[in-house]
């Protein structure tokens, strides 16, 4: 059993339903004090390689990565269909041109539209204009997962929780409820 595939089947479930976090994820990071902090991040894909994330390397949470040795949460909450993931690993350096995908993708919304025209004179076409120095693309390569099922009957509060260990030779996995 694979819980990454899983999770890949559910997101693709929660995309159907129309859920509104359906690309949103929430990274779990501890400060140089041991203060826990977690913030929404954009889940830009999830595959063999890990949860995919773009990270600037100027902000704190990277700094917060950074002294973790890329140590790690993710979690995860899709309601439409009573999914919730919690991820737990380290951080992986993306490949170059998958950063470069993620980066022309991004540079098409609205909101970076607006400053383009400016932009045109210097970088005549979107492909030329380059990504900034400090933009990180990363994949959280699972270690663990923390699979949570909720019950298709919302008020009776029954669900499946297990628990996902990967090893040398795939995944292992216990119950932790029922």
């Amino acid at each position: 059993m694979d819980p990454v595939a899983e999770i890949i089947d559910a997101r693709q479930a929660a995309r159907q339903h129309h859920d509104p976090h359906v690309d949103v994820c929430f990274l779990a990071t501890v400060t140089a004090q041991g203060r826990p902090e977690v913030r929404a991040v954009s889940l830009r894909d999830i595959d063999a390689q890990g949860f995919g994330l773009l990270l600037n390397t100027t902000s704190p949470k990277w700094q917060q990565l950074t002294a973790a040795n890329g140590q790690c949460s993710l979690h995860m909450l899709w309601s439409t269909v009573r999914r919730q993931y919690r991820v737990y690993g380290r951080l992986e350096p993306m490949e170059p041109e998958r950063l470069q995908q993620y980066w022309q993708r991004k540079s098409q919304r609205a909101y970076l539209l607006q400053g383009m025209a400016e932009l045109t004179q210097r970088y005549p076409t979107r492909e030329a204009v380059p990504f900034p120095e400090t933009l990180q693309g990363v994949y959280l390569y699972p270690t663990e997962i923390d699979v949570w099922h909720g019950s298709p009957e919302p008020d009776d509060r029954l669900h499946d929780r297990r628990l996902f260990t990967r090893t040398d030779a795939g995944w292992s996995f216990c119950t932790l409820v029922p």
